[in-house]
């Protein structure tokens, strides 16, 4: 019963991503080949990003009407809290913010692989928002 479920539940995935692919404009298919820590919105991508790949997979996105997700992996560099948001840093070169409502305990220098909705807001600086964030090899 429970591979029954199971199988459908694969074959019902395949196929939204597949109805969600056929949507998108053949350019926005080719910016995902180009960039593989990048997907379409709730989709896994084919890899996820270093710190030291992120900003050569980042040059020239360009802004979509749909949202972008990103998976990064890295040591947190910053935690912080405003009282009702968490906001988790990781990478150097090309800053990743993840905007989410739970720290889950995570301390700067943990490893931790974020994921969400990706924003560019500046040459330095990105956001993922909405975002999951959790320790590497938890996710």
């Amino acid at each position: 019963m429970q591979t029954t479920i199971t199988r459908l539940a694969s074959r019902a995935a395949s196929t939204a991503l597949a109805l969600l692919l056929a949507t998108l404009p053949a350019s926005a298919q080719d910016i995902f080949a180009k960039r593989p820590a990048f997907a379409p919105p709730e989709q896994r991508p084919g890899v996820t990003a270093s710190c030291e790949d992120i900003r050569a997979m980042a040059e020239g996105l360009p802004m979509l009407e749909t949202r972008i997700d990103l998976w990064v992996a890295g040591a947190l560099t910053l935690v912080k809290t405003d009282g009702a948001l968490w906001y988790l840093v990781v990478c150097d070169d090309l800053r990743i913010m993840c905007v989410t409502y739970e720290s889950n305990d995570m301390q700067v220098g943990e490893r931790v692989v974020m994921r969400g909705g990706y924003r560019r807001l500046d040459p330095r600086h990105a956001v993922l928002d909405p975002c999951l964030a959790s320790r590497e090899g938890q996710e």
